[in-house]
């Protein structure tokens, strides 16, 4: 009779184990086929801008204020914020820099800590005399994305 105890709390075990393994297997396929389609489309977004992106040399030394992001291609806030950065890009373009620094790229290192990096996405509008005017992390609703863009352009305002 006492050969069965252990048998049997190992088969519970084991079953919990197995029951857990599929429950993980199968909440993470949910969450990747919810997120997928709303992925893909941010990330075209947030890959777009970085190649249309103003490099960092030049946007800190051609007089223009400049909106610095830092980013990750895996980041869901940076992919769900870059439709609309990608809006304002086409409605600011010719008056603001804009610059995408990759956070997983070593060579953005420097900037990373120099600005204090803590998380992604997180934006620094940056006035022509190189003065961070405002900071911002996460997703920034398009309202107050507006606003600081346009205090950036007419700082009079």
């Amino acid at each position: 009779m006492d050969s069965t105890k252990p048998k049997l709390r190992f088969s519970l075990i084991a079953g919990l184990f197995i029951l857990f393994c599929c429950a993980c297997f199968f909440l993470t396929r949910l969450d990747q086929a919810a997120a997928s389609p709303m992925s893909l489309d941010g990330l075209t977004h947030l890959r777009a801008m970085a190649q249309q992106s103003v490099p960092y040399d030049t946007a800190l030394s051609n007089g223009k204020p400049t909106l610095v992001e830092f980013y990750a291609d895996w980041c869901t806030s940076c992919q769900a914020l870059a439709p609309s950065v990608t809006k304002f890009h086409e409605q600011y373009g010719s008056q603001v820099n804009f610059v995408m620094l990759n956070v997983d790229e070593s060579q953005w290192r420097q900037e990373v800590q120099q600005y204090h990096v803590r998380g992604v996405p997180q934006l620094f509008f940056i006035t022509p005399d190189l003065q961070v005017l405002k900071t911002l992390i996460g997703k920034v609703p398009e309202p107050i994305l507006a606003q600081h863009l346009e205090q950036l352009v007419n700082p009079t305002l």
